[in-house]
C-alpha cells in the first residue's frame, strides 16, 4: 500500500480542483445504496478530501469519519472540514483498521480499483458495521471508463474492476447483496450486513 500512498501523497495539493470538476448529481444515489439516513454514523474509504461529505451532511449523518491512505490527503481534508464538529479523518490502510461495529454505513466512492487487497477490506468493512449496517462500493462513471483511465496509472497503485456480478464475489459471504448496477455511466454494488 505504500505505493498507492506515495501516489495520492503526490496529488494531494491539486486533487480539490478535480474533485470539483467531477462532483456527480450520482452523489445522493451513492449515499442513499449504503444506507445514509438522519442520525446514522458513515465511514467513508478512500476518502480523498471528503468529495461526498456534503451529501452525508445533507442526508442528516451524525458522524462521519473519512480514511485515506494518504496522509497527505487527510491533512487537507482535515482542514478542508476543520468546522465541522461531525466529521473527522484518519490516515491509514483501511484493512489493519478495527472499528467493531461502529458505524451504519460504509462508502467506498470512487476508490475501490485502489483496495487491492479484496478479502481483507471485506472484512474490516464487515467488523466495522453494526448489525443491519449497509456498504456500498461505486463509481459515478462506468467500468470501462474507469478501467482505461486506471490503464494509465503505475502498476501497484490500483487493480481493474471485474463486472459488477464477478466484483460483488468475495462481499456475498458476508453481505447480503440487493443493488448491482453496471451502465457506461454508474456503477455501484451494495448490500446488508450479515449478522
Amino acid at each position: 500500500m505504500a505505493d498507492v500512498a506515495a501516489y495520492f501523497d503526490e496529488r494531494a495539493e491539486g486533487w480539490l480542483e478535480m474533485e470539483d470538476s467531477t462532483r456527480s448529481p450520482l452523489q445522493p444515489a451513492v449515499a442513499a445504496l449504503a444506507g445514509v439516513a438522519p442520525g446514522s454514523s458513515v465511514l467513508d474509504l478512500g476518502c480523498g478530501l471528503g468529495v461526498m461529505v456534503p451529501t452525508y451532511l445533507e442526508l442528516g449523518a451524525a458522524r462521519v469519519m473519512g480514511v485515506d491512505i494518504s496522509e497527505q490527503m487527510v491533512r487537507l481534508a482535515t482542514q478542508r472540514w476543520q468546522d465541522e464538529e461531525r466529521v473527522e479523518f484518519v490516515a491509514g490502510d483501511a484493512a489493519c483498521l478495527s472499528f467493531a461495529g461502529a458505524f451504519d454505513s460504509v462508502v467506498i466512492y470512487n476508490a475501490y480499483p485502489h483496495f487491492m487487497d479484496r478479502p481483507a477490506l471485506v472484512e474490516m468493512c464487515w467488523r466495522a458495521l453494526a448489525p443491519g449496517g449497509r456498504f456500498v462500493v461505486a463509481h459515478s462513471v462506468g467500468r470501462e471508463r474507469i478501467n482505461a483511465h486506471h490503464d494509465a496509472v503505475a502498476a501497484g497503485v490500483s487493480v481493474g474492476l471485474q463486472a459488477a456480478d464477478a466484483e460483488k464475489t468475495p462481499w456475498e459471504e458476508r453481505f447480503a447483496i440487493d443493488a448491482l448496477i453496471d451502465t457506461p455511466r454508474f456503477y455501484a454494488f451494495a448490500g446488508e450486513r450479515i449478522s
